[in-house]
């Protein structure tokens, strides 16, 4: 399975959950890295906090999201595995994305009940979490008309959605992919998808975008205020303070640690980004 950089599942779950399935945990960012070995950020003094780790209570609640995952269209006991035929030999970009869907969560379902298991014995959400399980348990026997094959076809039927421009499928792409195998022209394509996502002010969008592998080509200012716009959605379950100890423990990949120039600049952009997206009318 191919490394994803959206940020260390087991991580990002304690903050923001990613709020939908996502397959294999990616590769964090080396202890040896600046981001990890770093003295602690801060925000401007105009803020009156600096950063800090998330509060228990946002991490317990963000995880709660992490078990939640977006709903495809219903299927019976025939699986997924005849849909996902269907979606690939025809041409209709929803169909593909439903497809994407249902590969993505059959390929972490094993994960996603541990994960409600281990929320329920901790006295997180019982009633919620024993209902996922239901759910996730009957997802599994969806899944198994799922083959080798089917799993294959994932990054082409991204790429349909993604340049029909299907709301987040950008990042279910470039999950699935690695830069290096494209060319600069399809490198770039990517990175417009990103950016034209992330402007929709999803919270998945936003994160994936904050959260690209560098070799996609957002910098890291723009990754930076795509981070901070989130934690503006997200209140108050993620915080500036928790953006920045991500970056700063290596969950967010950045080049160099911002400095305080940066992040105040990162700051004033976020809320520019933010009052853009809350203006424009969504479909």
């Amino acid at each position: 399975m191919k490394p994803l950089w959206i940020a260390g599942l087991a991580g990002l779950t304690v903050i923001v959950a990613v709020l939908v399935l996502q397959p294999t945990p990616p590769a964090a960012v080396p202890p040896s890295s600046p981001a990890a070995a770093a003295l602690p950020l801060a925000l401007p003094p105009a803020s009156g906090v600096s950063a800090a780790p998330a509060p228990a209570t946002s991490r317990a609640a963000s995880t709660v999201l992490s078990v939640a995952a977006p709903v495809a269209p219903a299927v019976g006991p025939e699986g997924y595995g005849p849909h996902i035929d269907r979606a690939h030999a025809g041409s209709d970009p929803q169909a593909a994305w439903d497809a994407v869907l249902w590969l993505r969560r059959c390929s972490n379902s094993e994960n996603r009940r541990r994960t409600a298991e281990d929320l329920r014995n901790q006295g997180i959400a019982p009633e919620f979490m024993t209902q996922r399980i239901v759910e996730i348990d009957a997802e599994a026997r969806r899944c198994q008309t799922v083959t080798d094959a089917h799993r294959a076809l994932l990054a082409p039927l991204a790429m349909r959605a993604m340049r029909a421009g299907v709301p987040e499928a950008a990042s279910a792409y470039a999950e699935a992919v690695f830069p290096a195998d494209l060319t600069p022209t399809q490198r770039s394509e990517v990175a417009e998808a990103l950016r034209r996502d992330a402007l929709s002010g999803r919270d998945l969008a936003l994160l994936s975008a904050a959260v690209a592998n560098p070799g996609w080509g957002l910098t890291d200012e723009e990754r930076l205020t795509f981070l901070f716009a989130l934690t503006q959605f997200r209140k108050p379950m993620m915080t500036p303070e928790a953006a920045l100890t991500m970056i700063q423990t290596g969950q967010v990949p950045q080049k160099s640690l911002p400095t305080a120039a940066q992040v105040t600049s990162a700051l004033q952009a976020s809320r520019q980004l933010v009052a853009k997206i809350e203006a424009t009318p969504r479909p």
